[in-house]
């Protein structure tokens, strides 16, 4: 499709400035016609198809640039030779113009003007950018057209001849150039050039009959058929991104991002494809490139998403739905935008118990709900010694019929912990689950533990102040759990004991109750314990203590596949499940006194 440009290698170092101290090339093919050439006498190495020396062009007198491009003085002061976005420099020749720093802002508010070389972005403010992808770094790019601010994700091209905000995936040109590819070596099948490409709105990229996209690793030298080979540094932009600008390397000698060329603006598309609106390289030999490893997402689903662990093997994934592990409820959500472009038809959705099918559309995503108990709408509960796992599957059936036409199933899955370490932040996956569910981890269990005044366990001292006691009477504790499936988890009193400070891991500790049992039946009493998910003992203290601090460690005990009520002998458990550990609850300062008048 594009005209290949001249065989010769031409091979240039980085350049910073145009001004007239030159740029070192590697052959004075290089040089500009109006410059002069040196060739300083330096012994010359070769390899790597590579001839190093120092040879420089420097623009000729009446002239002014970086001796690759050359100005004339004369004729330029007449506003002749700079293109749009550009002014002149007598001393430098061509110069980007910073229309953000100009009095009148291209921009309107609350936009963020960025400049770019030749132009200059509108970005959405963060604070504002309700498109862009959570945790993703991209910016929304907003384009201007005949006045009017062009809707996030639209640029202004021209459709029928006429200039207007339109969407880049549903009006591209096709670029098709076999020699793009990552596999194709410039030497043997000739160098081509992007920098005289008349670039014209936005491009998709295709190999044959296939849809790629650009590189995001760095391409070996002299491939994608040219000799300074073109890639993406940063990750392709996600579908709500809207367009992004992102910045391109070129890999020459030993560095990947040796030449930075200016940026493009890139947009991710339903159908997992990328639409490009390419600028013209800063000299030859340079093209954009095309990788072939990319095939493969155009064989991805709507809801597949196209992803590389390493930038080089590709592979379709099923997008997750976004799912929230409440105490309470499990929340599906799926994004209008992926309905529609899958033709789902979100109404017709339903849960494993296909009677379950309310639903809410809140900020362009459709939620579904079920409350977090074994059977509710098809729900599955699943418990071992360390987690409970609540599974379920959405269905959601085309726009042509539901009765007919088979559902897009979405299987997920809650993991709550049931221990409270502080390493189950992370998602595990203790259990075997079906491929391509989608899991989470939800809250840990709440617990809570209260001193009360008598044995009715009905009034309790109020939590976080001190409390006095008169010397020698007894603890009356209580402790809670919160937790929907009262039918299956019970609490279990592991281990009570009293310090002198808040720390439960400070010495001495003296205990009440250890391994479930209490250390001396004469003065504790353990009332109830593994039946509920209330526990209740009392514990007649004695000792000369200036005050203490209460301490008990819990369990979460599952009774339908296990024997949670402690058997005590010799003040030993025994014959009792695995339980769960949960973290160790603390109240005080408790003091004494003779008396509390």
């Amino acid at each position: 499709m594009m005209s290949s440009g001249v065989l010769m290698m031409l091979l240039f170092f980085k350049h910073v400035t145009a001004d007239n101290s030159g740029t070192v090339v590697t052959s004075c093919e290089a040089c500009h016609d109006q410059a002069t050439c040196l060739d300083s006498p330096v012994e010359r190495e070769r390899g790597d198809a590579f001839q190093t020396g120092s040879v420089t062009c420097t623009c000729q007198d009446g002239f002014v640039g970086d001796g690759i491009t050359c100005y004339d003085l004369e004729f330029c002061a007449k506003g002749f030779c700079c293109c749009q976005g550009y002014g002149w420099s007598s001393e430098l020749g061509c110069v980007d113009v910073d229309e953000c720093s100009l009095p009148d802002q291209p921009c309107s508010p609350p936009q963020v003007c960025e400049n770019t070389p030749g132009s200059f972005n509108c970005l959405v403010p963060h604070e504002d950018d309700l498109h862009s992808s959570p945790g993703s770094d991209s910016r929304s790019v907003q384009f201007q057209c005949g006045g009017r601010r062009c809707p996030v994700g639209e640029d202004c091209i021209s459709v029928g001849g006429t200039s207007l905000c339109a969407d880049p995936c549903l009006h591209y040109s096709v670029l098709n150039d076999d020699w793009r590819s990552t596999t194709n070596y410039g030497p043997a099948n000739g160098y081509h050039c992007d920098s005289s490409v008349n670039w014209q709105g936005w491009y998709r990229l295709f190999l044959g009959n296939t849809s790629v996209q650009m590189p995001e690793r760095c391409v070996e030298k002299y491939m994608c058929g040219t000799e300074i080979p073109l890639w993406l540094p940063l990750a392709h932009p996600q579908l709500l991104d809207g367009v992004v600008q992102r910045s391109v390397c070129g890999h020459y000698y030993y560095d990947c991002c040796y030449w930075r060329q200016n940026p493009i603006h890139v947009k991710a598309c339903y159908g997992n494809y990328y639409v490009y609106k390419f600028v013209p390289t800063t000299t030859c030999n340079m093209a954009y490139c095309a990788d072939v490893n990319t095939t493969v997402c155009s064989t991805c689903g709507v809801f597949d998403a196209c992803v590389s662990d390493n930038e080089t093997n590709w592979r379709c994934e099923r997008k997750a739905p976004e799912l929230v592990c409440g105490r309470s409820l499990l929340k599906v959500g799926l994004p209008n935008v992926y309905l529609e472009a899958a033709g789902l038809d979100a109404s017709s959705a339903h849960l494993a118990d296909h009677r379950c099918s309310a639903h809410e559309d809140r900020n362009g995503t459709v939620w579904y709900q079920v409350e977090r108990r074994e059977g509710r709408c098809g729900n599955t509960l699943e418990t071992n010694a360390t987690h409970a796992v609540f599974s379920n599957s959405l269905f959601v059936y085309p726009v042509d019929g539901r009765n007919d036409s088979r559902p897009f199933g979405f299987p997920f899955s809650c993991v709550y912990p049931l221990e409270t370490e502080s390493s189950l932040d992370v998602a595990i996956r203790p259990l075997p689950l079906t491929d391509h569910k989608v899991v989470r981890v939800g809250a840990k269990a709440k617990a809570s533990m209260s001193l009360y005044r008598d044995t009715n366990y009905t009034q309790p001292y109020p939590a976080g102040q001190p409390v006095t006691l008169i010397a020698g009477s007894s603890l009356y504790v209580g402790v809670s759990v919160e937790e929907s499936e009262a039918e299956r988890f019970v609490v279990v009193l592991e281990d009570c004991y009293t310090t002198e400070s808040p720390s439960p891991d400070n010495l001495p500790q003296t205990y009440m109750i250890q391994d479930r049992c209490p250390t001396n039946r004469t003065q504790v009493t353990v009332e109830e314990s593994g039946s509920s998910l209330r526990a209740r003992f009392s514990a007649l203290l004695q000792g000369d203590y200036r005050y203490i601090f209460l301490h008990c460690s819990l369990s979460l005990c599952d009774q339908r596949s296990s024997s949670c009520t402690p058997v005590c002998s010799r003040r030993r458990s025994r014959s009792v499940s695995k339980s769960i550990r949960l973290k160790p609850l603390t109240i005080g300062p408790i003091t004494w006194a003779q008396s509390l008048e």
